[in-house]
């Protein structure tokens, strides 16, 4: 997400754009001392005059703001991500949305989350996201993954304890239907986490646990090898903010299954690129999944429509037009900037 945003400011202000970041890379790990360097070097830039105005990626890198003088104290707007802002505010937290200038969220399902929760937050402007252009270029790797039939059902997500609303427990209690009225079906989880022992567990237990496959973290290159060989995608969440995953499975023209509980219905059209469940339903997911795997010339006209939505509708152009008008909008920039 930070690096689609950073993709707008380097493509458009490369001279004028600077990029102060927290998390590090390399160990996919936050320190104290990153935190500190972080906010000591968001401060020097207020008070020393470097920067006018700072976009924050994220609600928690916004926090530093109330520590900056205020005679020092710059503009500034927040990005929103959904889960992150649903949850109860602190009132620390409520006051550094408050302050801000600019709210920005990644849909409009967020936006209107929040501030039915916080009604006197201020207006949220929703920009839903989008693609980075390699997002599905590039070659392919498939060397060590399972090899997969033409009914795999893929699922990428993290399996974490705190993220059980991603629906893979939903998906597993449905299998055993699949499998019934789809004998070669595979059910391909990719993601790893603190919660993948219990899942791996619950799906041993299962029926139909011979044709579930856990694959741990995929790098990139094999992910995408994935998405080419798989006939449907799945992640019937209850808490997506946005769901990036629906476009990228879009993108690889695969027919999407989300839920009715979260942002998917504005990226997923229901009956058109895909289908739309109730996560409660276990039958009902069970029901959708078997009739895409079973009707190939449904599913695949659903994947070429999604190709088109996301061509369409999340390219990074869109995105790229869509956040540039907002900081125009709120005096940001004086004007949209040439290409």
């Amino acid at each position: 997400m930070s690096d689609l945003i950073w993709r707008v400011f380097q493509q458009h202000w490369a001279s004028r754009a600077r990029l102060i970041t927290m998390f590090r890379r390399e160990t996919r790990t936050t320190t104290l001392l990153d935190k500190a360097r972080f906010t000591l070097t968001v401060m020097a830039a207020e008070a020393f005059g470097r920067t006018d105005w700072i976009l924050f990626s994220h609600l928690a890198l916004a926090q530093v703001q109330p520590a900056v003088p205020g005679p020092l104290r710059c503009r500034y707007g927040v990005f929103l991500h959904g889960i992150e802002a649903w949850k109860a505010l602190s009132t620390f937290e409520q006051r550094v949305l408050f302050a801000a200038d600019l709210r920005i969220a990644n849909s409009h399902y967020t936006a209107a989350r929040i501030m039915d929760m916080y009604p006197n937050i201020g207006p949220i402007d929703a920009c839903p996201l989008g693609l980075l252009p390699a997002a599905c270029d590039g070659p392919t790797d498939g060397t060590g993954l399972p090899a997969l039939g033409r009914h795999a059902v893929l699922v990428v997500g993290r399996m974490i304890g705190s993220e059980r609303y991603k629906g893979h427990d939903q998906l597993i209690d449905a299998w055993p239907q699949v499998a019934s009225r789809v004998p070669d079906a595979q059910l391909v989880l990719v993601g790893s986490g603190d919660d993948e022992p219990r899942l791996r567990q619950r799906a041993a237990e299962s029926t139909a646990g011979a044709s579930i496959v856990f694959t741990g973290f995929v790098a990139k290159p094999a992910l995408t090898a994935l998405y080419d060989r798989a006939a449907v995608f799945a992640l019937p969440s209850r808490g997506e903010g946005f769901g990036l995953v629906y476009l990228e499975a879009m993108a690889h023209r695969l027919a999407c299954v989300g839920s009715i509980h979260d942002a998917a219905p504005e990226v997923i059209v229901d009956g058109v690129t895909g289908r739309l469940v109730d996560q409660g339903d276990v039958e009902g997911i069970a029901d959708t999944l078997a009739m895409l795997l079973l009707d190939e010339p449904r599913r695949r006209a659903m994947g070429e429509a999604g190709h088109i939505r996301v061509m369409k509708e999340f390219s990074f152009d869109r995105f790229s037009d869509r956040l540039r008008e907002l900081l125009r909008a709120h005096s940001v920039i004086p004007a949209i900037a040439p290409n």
